[in-house]
């Protein structure tokens, strides 16, 4: 009677090709992010390297926010503007008085509105 001969690289290729075949299936999609979210995502893209400079105008005293700057404060809009400060000023590390920021925040998107001409971000 012939002896059926496996070698443990078989099995192991055959193991790998199965799995190769089956997992792809069994895979859980990572969740996308929930609206909210995504719109603060979206807000922050948009203002790109800007958006340290502005919260640093917000957050840290003596900081301007350059006209290029402004310009892109300005096209990226007043609400996503806001909804970005209140988030940060929710978040559990945050230690100010958010009115203060608040108050802050406007004084930046004033100022903004204030130097920047309408042409450029209408």
């Amino acid at each position: 009677m012939a002896r059926l001969s496996i070698s443990p690289l078989m099995v192991i290729l055959f193991l790998g090709s199965a799995a190769v075949t089956i997992l792809p299936g069994l895979a859980v999609p990572a969740p996308s992010p929930a609206p909210a979210q995504q719109h603060l995502l979206e807000c922050a893209d948009k203002l790109g390297d800007c958006g340290k400079l502005v919260y640093l105008a917000v957050f840290v005293n003596g900081t301007t926010v350059t006209k290029d700057c402004c310009t892109r404060l300005l096209s990226v809009g007043k609400q996503c503007h806001h909804d970005l400060i209140v988030y940060a000023t929710q978040r559990p590390t945050f230690k100010g008085n958010v009115s203060e920021i608040l108050d802050k925040s406007e004084q930046v998107w004033n100022g903004c509105v204030n130097s920047t001409p309408a042409s450029l971000f209408h």
